[in-house]
């Protein structure tokens, strides 16, 4: 299973995230955003956090169930990974059936890369069934359909690619807060996908959905927030990032963040409450008693839902 519908954030809003046990890498190969507001009867929010608790105390039909809730209240890559996680926690609730069921229901939705399936341990007892082979052909096909709507598929295969090694190295990070060596390969990680990013971008301009698709943008996008060692190539994909947000291009939520760590790199109070110090507090907010409107008016969780995600994920703030 995977808490990517939180984790990625999470992990773009702390530069050193306390010591947590870390979750499996995303099966779509696509990153996916904390879950929005939407008008929906359920709280998607809180349904994730709900599936990820019953996943910590091993209730896994009642993981299966809230994951389900919030796929059927999601879009995007919030509800295609929910599908996943729910088919996770049916598997290993030992019901194989609606397992199945679910992982269709994602392709359906847009999950389309299962390569960190592959190696899920949640999933086993769905590889070992025969029907698995039908998941994979299916997985592949869509994957086939999605990028011939694409400008720059290849390119899209780059960044899910670079994007994969990004979040190993900060998972072994955060396994291992205080080991040099993890924080090192985070670094160098972080140089190169910088460098190639830049070329990138050289190139062709900031990769949007029309080019690389909803998860290819999203990925271009964790791998400039995690540019900080080049601050002036974080402003300058800001500002082509900000009109592509008007036309759908780009996701506002990912303008968004990378607003707020410009803005808190050069010592500004941040817009939308995205960036948290090591002490698990939000950065100096400007007119913060209006941030939960600016949130939601992209699609965002207020302050306090996203308090509590930070809090599930990593456990309570650290003793002052």
């Amino acid at each position: 299973m995977t808490r990517l519908l939180v984790a990625l954030l999470l992990l773009a809003a702390c530069g050193h995230p306390p010591n947590r046990r870390p979750t499996p890498p995303h099966a779509s190969g696509s990153p996916a955003p904390a879950a929005p507001r939407t008008a929906a009867p359920v709280d998607v929010g809180a349904a994730v956090a709900a599936g990820n608790a019953a996943y910590e105390a091993g209730d896994f039909p009642a993981c299966a169930a809230a994951f389900t809730r919030a796929a059927e209240h999601a879009s995007g890559t919030t509800q295609q990974s929910a599908y996943y996680n729910a088919a996770c926690c049916h598997a290993r609730a030992g019901a194989l059936d609606d397992g199945f069921a679910l992982l269709h229901r994602g392709i359906g939705a847009g999950l389309r890369d299962l390569t960190g399936a592959n190696d899920d341990p949640d999933l086993a007892s769905l590889r070992a069934d025969p029907r698995w082979a039908e998941v994979v052909t299916a997985a592949a096909a869509a994957t086939a359909a999605y990028e011939r709507t694409l400008s720059a598929p290849a390119l899209r295969r780059e960044l899910l690619t670079l994007v994969v090694e990004d979040q190993a190295a900060r998972t072994q990070m955060i396994a291992h807060r205080d080991d040099r060596a993890a924080m090192d390969a985070v670094a160098a990680i972080d140089r190169r996908t910088t460098a190639r990013l830049k070329e990138i971008v050289a190139a062709g301009g900031w990769p949007g959905r029309a080019q690389v698709g909803e998860d290819g943008a999203h990925a271009a996008w964790l791998l400039v927030q995690h540019a900080d060692l080049d601050l002036p190539f974080q402003k300058q994909c800001l500002a082509l990032m900000e009109p592509m947000a008007t036309t759908g291009d780009v996701a506002a939520i990912d303008v968004a963040y990378l607003h707020d760590r410009v803005a808190v790199a050069e010592g500004r109070p941040q817009r939308y409450g995205t960036q948290f110090g090591d002490d698990r507090e939000p950065r100096p907010i400007e007119d913060p008693d209006h941030v939960d409107a600016r949130r939601a008016a992209i699609g965002m969780p207020s302050m306090a839902e996203y308090r509590a995600m930070m809090t599930q994920m990593y456990g309570p703030p650290p003793p002052k």
